[in-house]
């Protein structure tokens, strides 16, 4: 029986031939006890356009691989998802994972969706020893995290002179995100994305409340995810569609803001500081030391941070996380930028050794990378649970 990827039937055929051959060069290159498909592909949800009969990948390629006798090499992961790229368009992301961790997984979107949403390829399956929690299990913070993931990652497609249809994929991405997120808030979930849009419809209700033409904007979002086919015409209103969805992201967050800490925000700069006083650790100097270890192992002594960031008064991850939302909705492609606000994320970045004259293109670029290189980590460990 032929294993599902995307949709559409034709399409599957052609994606389960490059799923197929990148299982076989996996099991020759790295010889895994087990080989796990996961995030979109997993699912059987991922988007895949053909275009002058070429597949074009907009959805990434989530591997995870348990090693039979030694720790996979980092360099050699990264050197063989650049060769495969080159050679079939499809971006493949690898990541270690030790089976004996599964019994101990937390209640995590990405963990319930490893459980039920995901195939394995090569190898038993161990995805039986994750514990079968339930979605009112997991918490508001994985929604609340999850959008601004997406901020992040959108940011990087954002474009005023060149907008395309990665720029509405991702945009499609930030409205899903708004609609899990307010599923968690319920105590509602599902690993499919289909079975979540229809329990949005369910319990709509509730979400109009926070927004009038919501549910159809999340409605459009899932249908071109699910097909693939990102309406042409549209993409000469991605940047519409992409400032429609930051209105509707807006009252999203500050709606799951007040129900997750009861706080309020007169705006992003007040948010910043507010969100920075609620995570604030009371072992600060310990925790970004050992992520600033972590990011030296993990990039082989090469170091993308200096030293001085390890003056920051608070952790590394939530230092970035308080200026997403100030990128996506106060700077980006705005030609009336607050100071205030293009000061604050200058200071933030100057944590991180980034010095130059605040501007609000450089300032998103950079948001983008040190997004990339703190969380690096932190998505390694999500792959080991």
């Amino acid at each position: 029986m032929e294993m599902k990827y995307v949709e559409d039937p034709k399409l599957n055929e052609k994606v389960a031939e490059i799923i197929e051959e990148l299982k076989n060069e996996i099991i020759s290159h790295f010889h895994p006890k087990l080989i796990i498909l996961s995030g979109s592909f997993g699912r059987g949800e991922a988007t895949v356009i053909e275009e002058n009969g070429k597949l074009k990948f907009l959805s990434d390629c989530e591997i995870l691989l348990a090693p039979y006798k030694w720790i996979f090499s980092r360099k050699k992961l990264d050197e063989f998802e650049q060769n495969f790229y080159r050679r079939t368009g499809l971006k493949v992301e690898i990541w270690g994972l030790f089976p004996c961790a599964l019994t101990c997984a937390k209640p995590t979107i990405a963990n319930y969706d490893l459980k039920h949403g995901s195939k394995i390829l090569y190898g038993k399956n161990y995805l039986e020893k994750i514990l079968d929690f339930k979605p009112e299990d997991i918490p508001l913070w994985e929604g609340i995290r999850l959008m601004l993931n997406r901020m992040a990652e959108a940011l990087e497609y954002f474009s005023l002179e060149n907008p395309a249809t990665e720029m509405i994929f991702w945009t499609d991405k930030i409205v899903i995100a708004c609609q899990d997120a307010l599923l968690l808030s319920i105590g509602k979930y599902h690993s499919l994305l289909r079975k979540r849009s229809d329990l949005f419809v369910e319990y709509s209700s509730i979400f109009r409340k926070i927004h009038p033409k919501i549910l159809e904007i999340v409605r459009r979002a899932v249908k071109r995810k699910l097909s693939g086919k990102t309406d042409h015409y549209y993409i000469d209103e991605a940047i519409s569609y992409w400032y429609e969805t930051s209105e509707i992201a807006d009252k999203v967050f500050r709606y799951l803001i007040k129900k997750y800490w009861g706080i309020e925000f007169r705006d992003y700069l007040d948010f910043h500081i507010k969100y920075l006083k609620k995570v604030m650790h009371p072992f600060l100097v310990p925790q970004n030391f050992i992520k600033y270890l972590k990011l030296l192992m993990l990039y082989k002594l090469n170091n993308p941070l200096p030293l001085k960031s390890l003056k920051s008064r608070a952790p590394f991850e939530h230092l970035i996380y308080s200026i997403i939302p100030l990128a996506y909705f106060d700077l980006c492609g705005k030609s009336d930028v607050s100071e205030k606000h293009l000061n604050c994320v200058h200071k933030i970045l100057a944590y991180f050794g980034v010095n130059y004259e605040p501007n609000p293109r450089k300032c998103v670029k950079e948001i983008v990378r040190l997004w990339k290189i703190i969380f690096a980590p932190i998505k390694m460990r999500e792959a080991r649970l």
